[in-house]
C-alpha cells in the first residue's frame, strides 16, 4: 500500500513539473505590476517561508482554511486566465472547485473518497502557475539556485531538528486546500510532498530553461524528478516519518546552476532569451457579442 501510494504521488509530482515545462512555453500569466522578479523578492520568500508555517500552527483553523482557499484559488485563477479566456467560464470553474473542496472535506474521510485526488490536481495547478509566475516574471537562474540552497538549510531546521514541519502537515492536511500533495495508507497516515518541494521542483527547469536553453532546462528538470524519487527512497529505507525533500533539491540546484554557468558564462535576461526563443504566435479568437 505504501508503494502505491508513494507512485501516484510521484506520479502527480512528474506531471506537475513536465505541464508546468510545457506552460512556459505555450501561455502567458498574467503579472502584477511589480517589475522583475529580483533576489529582494527571493528574500520576501524566504521570510515568509519563515513565518507562515508558524502562523498556521496559531491561527484558528477556520482562518488558516480560508488563506489557503484564498492563496489557492487565486493561483488557479491566473493559470486559467490565459486559457479560459471568458471570465465567466473562470469564475464558475473556481466555484465548482470551492464548493466541491469543502464539501468534500466536511464529509467523513471514507476510504475511496475523491477529496486526495482533487487536492492534488489543485495544488499542482498551483505549483505550476506560481513557478511559471516567477519564472515569466525575471527570475534569475542564480537567484533560484540561493534560493534553493537557503531552503535546504530551514528544511533541516524545520523537519529534522524541529517538529515545526511535521506538526504543520498534521495540522493542515484534513482541511480543504491543503499545501500538499498526498495519498493515504491508513486513516492516520499519508505519503505525500508539500507545496513548496512541489513549487521548487517546477520553477527550476523553467529559469534554467530561459538562462541557459533547453538542454540545461531538461536537465534540470530530470535531476528534479530523481533527486524527489531518491528523497522517497530514503524516507522508506530510513523509515522515516518525515525528510527533508529540499536537502536533496537545494544541493542539486547549485550544483547545476555552477556547471552551466562555468561552461556557458552569463546566464541569458528574458528579454534575450526570448530573442533567441521567440514564443510562437497563438491566434487569438474574435469576441462574440452578446
Amino acid at each position: 500500500m505504501e508503494l502505491a501510494a508513494a507512485l501516484i504521488v510521484l506520479g502527480h509530482v512528474c506531471g506537475v513539473v513536465v505541464l508546468g515545462w510545457l506552460y512556459f512555453r505555450r501561455y502567458q500569466v498574467a503579472r502584477p505590476p511589480i517589475g522583475i522578479f529580483n533576489l529582494a523578492d527571493v528574500a520576501i520568500v524566504l521570510c515568509g517561508v519563515v513565518v507562515v508555517p508558524v502562523a498556521y500552527l496559531t491561527l484558528p483553523l477556520w482562518l488558516v482554511g480560508g488563506l489557503l482557499a484564498i492563496g489557492a484559488l487565486g493561483a488557479l485563477s491566473a493559470v486559467l486566465e490565459p486559457i479560459v479566456r471568458s471570465r465567466g467560464a473562470r469564475w464558475a470553474t473556481l466555484c465548482a472547485v470551492a464548493v466541491t473542496e469543502l464539501w468534500l472535506a466536511a464529509g467523513d474521510a471514507a476510504a475511496g473518497s475523491p477529496l486526495p485526488t482533487i487536492n492534488n490536481v489543485v495544488v499542482g495547478l498551483v505549483a505550476l502557475g506560481i513557478a511559471n509566475l516567477w519564472a515569466q516574471s525575471g527570475l534569475r537562474a542564480r537567484d533560484a539556485a540561493l534560493l534553493g540552497a537557503a531552503l535546504a538549510v530551514y528544511d533541516v531546521v524545520a523537519t529534522s531538528w524541529l517538529p515545526l514541519m511535521g506538526d504543520l502537515f498534521s495540522r493542515v492536511a484534513a482541511l480543504p486546500f491543503a499545501p500538499l500533495v498526498s495519498w493515504p495508507i491508513s486513516d492516520d497516515a499519508a505519503v505525500g510532498i508539500g507545496l513548496g518541494d512541489l513549487l521548487v521542483a517546477t520553477l527550476f527547469p523553467l529559469v534554467m530553461r530561459k538562462a541557459y536553453g533547453r538542454a540545461a532546462g531538461l536537465t534540470a528538470l530530470g535531476l528534479g524528478i530523481g533527486g524527489i524519487v531518491v528523497a522517497f527512497l530514503v524516507t522508506g529505507w530510513a523509515a522515516l516519518a518525515i525528510f527533508p525533500v529540499m536537502v536533496v533539491l537545494g544541493p542539486l540546484m547549485v550544483v547545476q546552476y555552477g556547471i552551466w554557468g562555468w561552461q556557458r558564462g552569463p546566464e541569458r535576461t528574458t528579454w534575450h532569451y526570448l530573442q533567441d526563443e521567440p514564443l510562437e504566435a497563438r491566434p487569438v479568437r474574435p469576441a462574440c457579442a452578446l
